[in-house]
């Protein structure tokens, strides 16, 4: 995993010297942020660095951010990533990668790239190869060609055993990598990506000498990029591990020597430690004893001290991380304070807004009920007027057969006298059949005058006069008023309160409930008038 930032020493501002930096720094737009940052690292400024990238990251906290401050949101955890890693503090390299890595929300990201970079030199072999392979197969479904390379590349060198990454699988992923990804002129890790994978497949198909000619040829992809070092270490490795597999002790001596010069002029210990380990087993392999037993030694020697590095570095992490910590704590502290007051004023200023609109839309809603109902109410009282059934047109006979003369009359007057007499009318099962037993005729006739002279169906003129008879009932307190609504239409013929309700609300445009209500409004009116009259004497 090549780095590909200036290694510097990392420290960091304490207290009110952070304070008095967010302070002067806080109101920079994020692009002139990055460049300060770019600029104390530099200088060697890290403490300034440290604070400046810590502002920037933090400013992507909240999920309204624009996309340009998550872009150097996500730039500033990288690079608080990769100084950490250089300078052995993982725990806080590992927290910023994580951190960019959610950032951008994807797995094709080089956050996730270099987690596995962490994995794999802490040797959690199988962590590191799952974070590669999210990587790659993120990269090949979103068409994002560099990073699908990069993620080959690391697959393809990290030495990964074959029950991790097994022969079949090595094949797939260079299948895939061939079928999703073409060359283009973006990609500068494609040449590089390519070598590897056909040096790979010829040396799975046993064909040494080609496997050697495409890593020979990997030398050369590897110049072009911007850190070429830690690849053309990984190309030598190869190379000599390969001339030893064909027997070739020489060559693999003079690429393991080039590796290991590589790794000592650019401090790399932990490449140093796998170079060690490969002259070793060289050297057993020749029966040079005595240098493998030197080389053993130098690679437990290195791996001791690394390790016991490592265990300094932890310590060192835990620090740092907490310094991190407090700043990131300390941005927040700052910023809440700043937006406190006018988010408590602003949600205080929003709720009244809301309950005010609710209240005048409740109170005009309620007013136009108000109105519709007394409206209603005043029209029913006119209906009511007058209990009398009228004729809707003069009598005449029909131009069809029918009654005609007295016998028309005679029915007729049958017809009024009946829907006068609430004995009759609202007699339970009252029907057509019973009528035309009162009208001495026959069903056809008195439907037809019904029709004629009245206007009405029979269902409409006995819903009409029983509805009629419940309006007066629903007046009447004095007589009715202790009684509830299912006791007051007792008696007027309907099967049931849901009918009665139903065909009240439908003639008179009110619930009995609300026409009940309206009746007392009324009187109570009626009543506060009568008192506030000076000439009203009382009864």
């Amino acid at each position: 995993m090549a780095a590909a930032i200036t290694l510097v020493s990392v420290g960091a501002p304490r207290g009110d010297e952070f304070d008095r930096m967010y302070h002067e720094f806080r109101n920079y737009d994020s692009r002139s942020l990055s460049e300060l940052g770019g600029r104390c690292i530099e200088r060697q400024h890290t403490d300034s660095a440290m604070a400046i990238f810590t502002i920037l990251a933090n400013r992507c906290d909240g999920s309204s951010v624009s996309d340009d401050d998550r872009k150097y949101a996500v730039e500033a955890r990288l690079s608080l990533g990769v100084l950490n890693f250089l300078q052995a503090n993982y725990a806080s390299a590992y927290s910023n990668f994580l951190a960019a890595s959610r950032l951008e929300g994807r797995y094709d990201s080089p956050g996730n790239l270099n987690l596995a970079a962490i994995f794999l030199y802490y040797g959690d072999r199988p962590k590191a190869y799952r974070c590669l392979r999210r990587v790659f197969d993120a990269s090949i479904r979103s068409g994002n060609g560099y990073m699908a390379s990069a993620a080959l590349i690391n697959l393809l060198t990290s030495d990964f055993d074959s029950t991790i990454m097994p022969p079949d699988t090595i094949r797939s992923i260079i299948s895939d990598y061939k079928k999703n990804v073409p060359r283009s002129p973006g990609d500068k890790a494609w040449p590089l990506a390519h070598c590897y994978s056909e040096a790979k497949l010829f040396s799975l198909d046993k064909e040494h000498e080609k496997a050697i000619t495409m890593l020979r040829a990997s030398l050369d992809s590897a110049q072009r990029l911007l850190m070429p070092q830690r690849e053309y270490f990984a190309s030598y490795i190869a190379l000599g591990n390969k001339y030893r597999d064909v027997g070739n002790p020489d060559s693999a001596e003079f690429f393991l020597r080039k590796a290991e010069s590589i790794a000592k002029e650019n401090a790399y210990p932990e490449l140093l430690i796998s170079v060690y380990s490969d002259l070793s087993r060289l050297y057993q392999s020749t029966g040079q004893n005595d240098l493998a037993a030197k080389y053993r030694f130098k690679h437990l020697e290195l791996h001791d001290s690394v390790f016991s590095a490592r265990e300094y570095g932890n310590i060192h992490d835990l620090e740092l991380f907490d310094e991190t910590t407090k700043f990131e704590q300390r941005i927040k502290r700052i910023q809440i304070e700043e937006k406190m007051r006018s988010r408590v004023i602003m949600v205080i200023a929003c709720a009244l807004l809301l309950l005010a609109i609710m209240t005048t839309i409740l109170f005009v809603q309620n007013r136009k009920l108000r109105l519709k109902n007394k409206s209603l109410f005043d029209r029913n009282l006119e209906i009511m007027t007058s209990d009398t059934i009228e004729v809707s047109q003069p009598e005449k006979p029909s131009a069809t057969s029918g009654p005609s003369g007295d016998i028309r009359s005679h029915i007729s007057e049958c017809i009024r006298k009946a829907m006068t007499d609430e004995s009759v009318f609202c007699m339970e099962g009252f029907s057509m059949r019973e009528l035309t037993e009162i009208c001495g005729s026959n069903q056809k006739y008195v439907s037809q005058v019904l029709n004629e002279d009245y206007g009405k169906t029979f269902t409409q003129l006995l819903n009409e006069r029983r509805i009629n008879v419940a309006r007066r009932r629903l007046l009447d307190f004095e007589q009715y008023g202790h009684l509830t609504i299912e006791a007051i239409v007792t008696g007027l013929g309907f099967k049931s309160r849901s009918t009665f309700s139903k065909t009240f609300k439908r003639m008179t445009g009110l619930t009995p409930s609300e026409f009940q209500h309206m009746a007392q409004e009324n009187i109570a009116k009626g009543t506060s008038s009568r008192e506030s009259d000076p000439n009203h004497e009382g009864d």
